[in-house]
């Protein structure tokens, strides 16, 4: 199964764990979507930070994904809910670690 495939199995089940899992411990996340909704842009760094940050955005239901539609190896487009704003989105991973683990992956507006 593709990383961008466990991606959004992770994010469509909420889980962080597994989210972060994918990741490689000094990894870039990038989340620009929730400029638009007038909140702070997301940064994480390291796998576990990026665990830490979606298990509560999970806990607290401040964020969720909706209809993913895969079109790469590398990038999916979703509907995201970021504290009641929907948006369009597309997460794209842009480099892979050495141990082929996602290293950067960046979301924008669709």
């Amino acid at each position: 199964m593709t990383l961008i495939k466990q991606y959004v199995n992770a994010m469509l089940a909420k889980d962080s764990k597994a989210l972060s899992d994918l990741f490689s411990a000094d990894a870039i996340f990038v989340d620009y979507c929730p400029k638009d909704a007038g909140q702070p842009q997301i940064s994480a760094y390291g796998a576990k930070a990026i665990d830490m940050f979606f298990r509560n955005r999970f806990v607290f239901k401040k964020f969720e994904i909706f209809d993913p539609v895969i079109v790469s190896d590398t990038q999916v487009y979703y509907y995201a809910i970021y504290n009641n704003y929907h948006m369009r989105a597309v997460a794209t991973i842009q480099d892979f670690s050495e141990d082929g683990d996602i290293f950067r992956m960046v979301v924008r507006p669709a």
